[in-house]
């Protein structure tokens, strides 16, 4: 048996409560401080790769975007999107299958906490893929854990289904590979504004500052280059945007 068809089919009840749902409310405050400059036109064509449960799309059509797409392997998360997202068009599968049968034009394409689940060969085809069903001006926007972070270890092997980890210069180095122009790549940390956020944010401030020297100490050279990869980032996540190139 192969492991992704036993622990994908209930993704998120096999950790045992860690992945509670709460129709995705409580994340949004941090969507809102991490993603910006969305497609000014509210019509246009959002697919959400590895969806899961809907949160990002939820949070979309709060935005007031209508075309949303959503795509997941995991059929008892998918179940529940379709539950209480019924104006958003979801399929159940691999997202390779859906890229490679579907020849509609997306404008941007998203995979928050995916590409870590991919093999190297997958994420270069998954990559691939993307660019094609992209529309000649659409976006990748790609969200995952940094490997180069402080106890990055601790999330690359807290899930049995992590196949790989990236930094800000190998996800660059990725989609330059396969056909974007790399707008930026930069570290997220949300902490709320609650007192136990605030504390979390100070006791993990220092730490990411002395990863940040211990790493240019390591490598040298700016922190950030004209291509806007903050090289030296040591924050716990990272966002890559990037464009089709034409």
């Amino acid at each position: 048996m192969k492991y992704r068809d036993k622990l994908y089919s209930c993704y998120s009840a096999n950790f045992g409560g860690l992945k509670a749902f709460d129709q995705g409310r409580s994340m949004f405050p941090a969507l809102d401080t991490t993603y910006v400059d969305f497609p000014a036109n509210k019509a246009a064509h959002i697919l959400d790769a590895g969806c899961g449960k809907g949160e990002w799309l939820a949070w979309l059509t709060e935005k007031g975007y209508q075309n949303l797409y959503g795509v997941d392997s995991a059929s008892e998360d998918l179940a529940t999107a379709r539950n209480w997202l019924p104006g958003v068009h979801f399929e159940l599968g691999l997202i390779f299958n859906y890229l490679k049968a579907k020849d509609r034009k997306f404008d941007l394409i998203h995979a928050k906490d995916v590409i870590e689940h991919f093999t190297k060969d997958e994420l270069i085809e998954f990559l691939t893929l993307s660019r094609d069903r992209l529309s000649n001006s659409g976006e990748i926007w790609l969200q995952t854990f940094n490997a180069q972070a402080p106890l990055a270890s601790a999330t690359r092997y807290g899930d049995f289904t992590h196949e790989i980890g990236l930094t800000p210069t190998s996800i660059a180095q990725c989609l330059r590979a396969t056909g974007y122009e790399v707008r930026y790549v930069r570290g997220v940390h949300y902490c709320s504004s609650s007192l136990s956020g605030r504390l979390r944010w100070i006791l993990s401030a220092f730490i990411q500052k002395l990863a940040r020297v211990m790493l240019q100490a390591r490598h040298g050279g700016p922190p950030t280059s004209t291509d806007n990869v903050d090289r030296l980032c040591a924050l716990p996540d990272m966002l890559a945007v990037a464009s089709k190139l034409s």
